[in-house]
């Protein structure tokens, strides 16, 4: 336990000593604030709704994957294996660094969109739902040889739903992503039910975490195999 707090310390104070980190989830909290102040009556609900969008799919995979690229290329993380740090304490303590900055700005965002009882709740689960998707697949690709391409990712998933409901193959490829059913769930554009929403959802969220699992397995938080074994085989 006392390793896992202080990995999770310690990602919590690099988060907020990086502006690389931080910057980008800032702005797209400040953005519907600036809106809110100049432009009057805009659909605040609609407004939040698109910027957590954003949130979740540009800052959240790119911080996730920030976090595990940062760790290697400094060596903390062979560091936090020589002092006995394992993997999954390191992985838990950063996860749960993850999701409580992104359960503090959406609660922003949630006030932004003036949701109240049980509205806001909904939104919290939903939005909160596709912060882990993110964070697994940030991590996952952090692991992977695609890492060079996580801001392309992260854009893709964050904008795409932005422009799927007006263009017909857009929406069939984005239609089974999370991002596209968090969007629908918070601008209430469900032609079926919030429980297929949150269904895909969660379909993405077994799909990745499978990924996840297996990338780790074969690289490793350091970046070589985990086993004896498979160092053997190399």
């Amino acid at each position: 336990m006392r390793n896992i707090k202080a990995v999770f310390t310690k990602q919590i104070l690099s988060f907020f000593k990086n502006p690389s980190m931080y910057g980008a989830p800032a702005s797209f909290l400040l953005l519907p604030f600036v809106m809110l102040i100049l432009i009057a009556d805009i659909e605040m609900d609609i407004v939040a709704a698109q910027f957590v969008v954003m949130f979740v799919g540009i800052s959240m995979v790119g911080t996730a994957a920030a976090f595990i690229m940062e760790d290697r290329a400094t060596m903390n993380l062979r560091f936090m294996g020589m002092a006995g740090v394992k993997p999954y304490q390191y992985l838990i303590a950063t996860c749960a660094a993850l999701l409580l900055i992104s359960f503090g700005a959406l609660i922003l965002f949630g006030l932004i969109g003036q949701h109240r009882g049980e509205a806001m709740i909904i939104f919290l689960i939903v939005s909160m739902l596709g912060a882990a998707n993110s964070m697994l697949l940030g991590i996952t690709l952090g692991l992977s040889k695609l890492a060079p391409f996580t801001s392309l990712v992260g854009m893709l998933l964050g904008i795409g739903p932005m422009f799927s409901g007006a263009n017909e193959v857009l929406e069939r490829i984005f239609h089974f992503t999370y991002t596209q059913q968090v969007t629908n769930a918070l601008r209430g554009d469900l032609d079926i039910s919030l429980e297929y929403a949150m269904r895909i959802i969660l379909i993405n969220t077994a799909v990745l975490l499978v990924a996840f699992i297996i990338m780790n397995i074969r690289t490793g938080l350091d970046g070589e195999r985990l086993t004896k074994k498979g160092n053997g085989k190399q």
